[in-house]
């Protein structure tokens, strides 16, 4: 009889672990914080204005530049440009 009790502790242990990581990867908001705390350089030195000015300007060029490759090949995909 014991040994069915912790199997079943063993089990819902297993469970609680298995809910709580889909529960943290299936949180898109907390993804969309984290891209837009990024994206503001909210992890650069707050003391150095030109530095951090410097990364949001970088970063934004990079979202930028990605954004526009990734149009591009969609549209060269699908035939809109190119031949």
């Amino acid at each position: 009889m014991g040994s069915n009790r912790k199997k079943d502790r063993q089990a819902e242990a297993e469970a609680r672990r298995i809910l709580d990581r889909v529960n943290r990867e299936s949180e898109g908001s907390s993804m969309m914080i984290r891209v837009r705390n990024h994206i503001a350089a909210r992890d650069a030195e707050k003391e150095d204005p030109i530095e951090l000015w410097g990364t949001r300007i970088g970063r934004a060029i990079a979202v930028t530049f990605l954004t526009a490759l990734i149009l591009w090949v969609l549209l060269y995909v699908f035939g809109i440009i190119g031949n």
